[in-house]
């Protein structure tokens, strides 16, 4: 352990420092983190929403009516608008890197994204049959973490764009006598008009193809792969592969990658259910419950129990401690984005490598398990993904108690994998933690 550590320090660290100090994927980190304090907060109302309890939510609405509904109201504005949060976020620091205006910057780039989303018109027909309508709507599923592909190219493409005009100095110039904010707002004016008149071009391009948007577009051209995988040892790695890699990126990698696997894993899962029904032998490993269950049902996405209980034990760095602690209440109940962009993982190259490794990891355990009948398959019932590990996969599988054993040994395996890269990333951060509090310590002896 303590040589691969070494070899993590002295091969790995400056590679990942170099990688890390890149300014797009530093800003990307950074405007991510931004999102943090909403998705901690978010995902405490989505536990209250979703507790896997039977006849909780009866029992709950008869006390409030549709409490279970109102009480995810703030996952609307919290979760359901990290896309908006990131491209404005990202843009900010990007143009701030090269000190030039990041306000103006993030709210072309907001309006920009903006301008790719598809407006709907909603439609009622009355009883008379006349239709009337209601006006008309951006598609706002684009606003969470499904559009993150799109939102961090527009923050990209936007800011560049941006910080070229603004160095060229293709802007409008007021006086000196005029307040810099009034200033700054007639600088903007030139590049806000070419990158909504260049996204403008874009969205008319896509709608004049087959996929109508860029995001339907941006799906299908990173799900596509996946369709031709399918169900079997290999395909089943790939696809854990691809949605936690796509996840490290800051994409919202189940979406993306079970926008096309549920085509195949939700009939997966109906044959299971109708075999057991009647009796018969479960005919598939894989099905929705399998990736739900034993590979997300630890933590969410990244297995991330073994990672919590790795930075519980073994952190000495403030952050990690403190993040360790918010993050495993919602990680009980499966949910990841505290940690995913607290830590962050998120274009860390550090941490990237156990959260992809991890749970493919965890996956072969599972499969091999199931394949050589020391665990029970999917019996094709559909557990809420919010139940907690052990409970979820004796239900998914039926009654069989090893299904709930061999949860508890992949985050044990998890966390092994973890541990070594979280020791040199808790160093590196505990270096950091002791700079500053140095410089901070010396800016007040001067004071």
């Amino acid at each position: 352990m303590d040589r691969f550590i070494k070899f993590l320090e002295n091969k790995m660290m400056p590679i990942a420092g170099k990688i890390a100090a890149e300014r797009h994927i530093r800003a990307l980190r950074d405007g991510l983190s931004i999102t943090m304090p909403l998705i901690i907060v978010g995902s405490i109302f989505m536990i209250l929403g979703n507790l896997p309890i039977d006849g909780y939510a009866d029992f709950v609405n008869g006390i409030i009516p549709d409490f279970t509904t109102k009480i995810l109201y703030p996952v609307r504005v919290t979760f359901d608008i990290v896309s908006l949060l990131a491209v404005f976020s990202i843009s900010y620091y990007l143009a701030k890197d090269k000190e030039v205006d990041g306000l103006s910057a993030g709210a072309i780039a907001l309006s920009a994204f903006l301008l790719l989303i598809p407006v709907l018109n909603i439609n009622e027909t009355l009883q008379s049959g006349e239709i009337l309508n209601l006006g008309r709507v951006w598609q706002t599923t684009n606003f969470s973490a499904g559009g993150l592909v799109a939102a961090i190219l527009t923050a990209i493409i936007s800011t560049e764009i941006f910080i070229y005009i603004v160095n060229k100095n293709w802007v409008i110039k007021m006086p000196d006598s005029v307040p810099p904010a009034v200033s700054k707002s007639f600088s903007a004016i030139t590049p806000a008009l070419v990158i909504l008149v260049t996204f403008l071009g874009i969205r008319l391009f896509f709608e004049a193809t087959s996929y109508e948007t860029v995001f339907v577009f941006i799906s299908k051209f990173l799900g596509a792969p996946l369709a031709a995988v399918g169900l079997s040892f290999g395909g089943t790695l790939s696809t854990i592969f691809l949605y936690h890699f796509f996840w490290t990126m800051g994409i919202h990698g189940t979406r993306v990658v079970f926008g096309v696997m549920d085509s195949i894993l939700l009939p997966a899962m109906d044959q299971n259910r109708l075999a057991l029904e009647a009796g018969a032998e479960l005919p598939n490993i894989v099905t929705k419950q399998f990736h739900d269950i034993f590979v997300n049902g630890i933590g969410g996405c990244g297995a991330t129990l073994g990672l919590i209980v790795v930075m519980i034990i073994f952190a000495k760095s403030k952050q990690l401690k403190t993040i360790s602690k918010l993050a495993i209440g919602p990680a009980i109940f499966n949910i990841s984005e505290p940690i995913i962009f607290g830590i962050p993982v998120v274009l860390n190259p550090i941490m990237i490598i156990p959260f992809v490794i991890g749970p493919m990891l965890a996956g072969a355990i599972t499969y091999l398990s199931m394949y050589f009948g020391l665990v029970s398959a999917p019996a094709g019932i559909a557990v809420p993904w919010t139940t907690p590990l052990f409970i979820s996969g004796i239900l998914a599988t039926n009654g069989d108690i090893m299904a709930g054993v061999i949860q508890f040994i992949n985050v044990i395996v998890v966390g092994l994998v973890y541990l070594p890269f979280v020791k040199v990333y808790d160093r590196q951060l505990v270096e950091q933690e002791k700079s500053l509090e140095l410089e901070e310590a010396e800016s007040d002896a001067i004071a």
